[in-house]
């Protein structure tokens, strides 16, 4: 990226986010067919973050600790002074806060070159991963168990296209109005499950993640759950799974979007997954929610494990609307258990269609997946559509046509499309 293009990133960065008046001297036009939001659409929309508040760029792991959470109650952050945090280059913890080492196991098969399997590191005495597998002490970086803690309202954001933060996630904690867009947050403890998080979210409300990348995590690049997760927006992220540690010893992250809180409403927009194997996303809890929309799941081949490879995971109480998705050589679409789905494989019967149009005020989109699943969870609950039908018009995220979808975010998701 040009000198130039990181000043018109900055400066639309700056209008978006923090209501400042823009920085003069550069024309920054933008195509009025571009397809991408200054605000988040669906269940987060209406999240500003830092939105009219201090504006203050960070470049060093002190600061950008201290700007995202100035003060801490009990050792949960307090801080909900609005903030919009600029974080230009690589901020990178990887090693600084020294090796711990733990009781764990192998978790993963052993695997052929070039792959890894992974270990785990147990969460506690009665943790049950282990069971029946080799157990072992597991050693780890600290700095990736340790996540950065973030306040409300506050607007964390990246310069440019190649804003990072390396080996240490974020953690979003009984906060709420939170927006994290623009960044690349790679290579938190690879190969070592439970061992960090690249976003934590824990009763948080109105939180919007935009335009991130996620590479190399041990474990989730989301995580949410211990209470509600509510009004959530994760749009136009690239989810690269790509990592030579993997689960099934194939180069395919298995632990990608987990969502466990209650209540949860959660809208997942115009993502790249690619070169994942499952959990993308996993839900579950009571009075849950999903709009899965607009996403590219792609695999460069057509992984196989007994039914394991899939996207879409859903717990019994669950409510998906899953519409104008492409899935690309993904084995299992939707798991045939997953909770109460309506999602269409194509096109939508008219039945239904008269259905979407009296509760939800327009026509469903179906879905497309090549090759034709091997295992079809794709269904039309019309509980779904109830359950849609009683919420805001504003939260559901209106979706394109799937076939426009694979081009539209391989363009557009990820650092450097804002």
């Amino acid at each position: 990226m040009s000198t130039r293009q990181a000043v018109c990133q900055l400066k639309r960065s700056l209008r978006m986010l923090a209501g400042l008046a823009g920085i003069v001297g550069i024309s920054c036009a933008i195509a009025a067919s571009n397809p991408r939001r200054d605000s988040a659409q669906g269940f987060g929309a209406g999240t500003t973050g830092g939105l009219g508040g201090e504006v203050v760029q960070v470049s060093s792991l002190k600061d950008l600790t201290y700007q995202l959470c100035r003060s801490y109650s009990s050792g949960l952050c307090n801080d909900d002074s609005p903030r919009v945090v600029l974080i230009a280059g690589t901020i990178d913890f990887t090693g600084t806060e020294g090796r711990g080492e733990g009781p764990g196991c192998q978790y993963s098969s052993t695997c052929q070159t070039p792959y890894k399997g992974e270990s785990l590191l147990l969460l506690d005495g009665l943790d049950p991963h282990c069971d029946g597998k080799l157990k072992m002490e597991v050693s780890f970086d600290k700095a990736g168990k340790r996540p950065l803690e973030v306040g409300s309202n506050k607007t964390v954001i990246g310069v440019g296209s190649n804003a990072t933060i390396r080996g240490k996630g974020l953690r979003l904690n009984g906060v709420s109005n939170v927006v994290v867009r623009n960044l690349t947050i790679r290579d938190i403890n690879p190969g070592i499950v439970f061992a960090g998080d690249a976003i934590a979210i824990s009763r948080a409300n109105r939180v919007w993640i935009d335009h991130n990348r996620f590479h190399n995590i041990g474990r989730q690049m989301i995580a949410g759950g211990l209470g509600a997760t509510t009004n959530i927006t994760v749009s136009w992220n690239d989810f690269d799974g790509r990592d030579n540690y993997s689960s099934y010893c194939n180069g395919a992250h298995y632990w990608n979007l987990l969502f466990l809180g209650s209540p949860q409403s959660i809208t997942v927009a115009n993502n790249y997954f690619h070169e994942v194997s499952g959990r993308a996303p996993h839900i579950d809890g009571l009075r849950s929610v999903i709009h899965l929309v607009n996403n590219y799941f792609h695999n460069t081949e057509l992984l196989q494990h007994n039914g394991f490879f899939h996207a879409l995971d859903a717990g019994p109480s669950v409510q998906g609307l899953i519409e104008g998705n492409y899935f690309d050589n993904i084995e299992t679409p939707i798991r045939a258990e997953s909770g109460h789905v309506f999602g269409a494989l194509g096109g939508v019967n008219r039945e239904m269609q008269d259905l979407c149009l009296a509760m939800l005020g327009r026509m469903c989109v179906g879905n497309i997946a090549r090759p034709a699943p091997r295992i079809n969870g794709f269904r039309l609950d019309e509980s779904v559509i109830g359950s849609f039908g009683a919420l805001p018009k504003a939260a559901i995220h209106r979706p394109l046509q799937a076939d426009d979808v694979p081009a539209l975010v391989t363009a557009n998701a990820g650092p450097g499309h804002l």
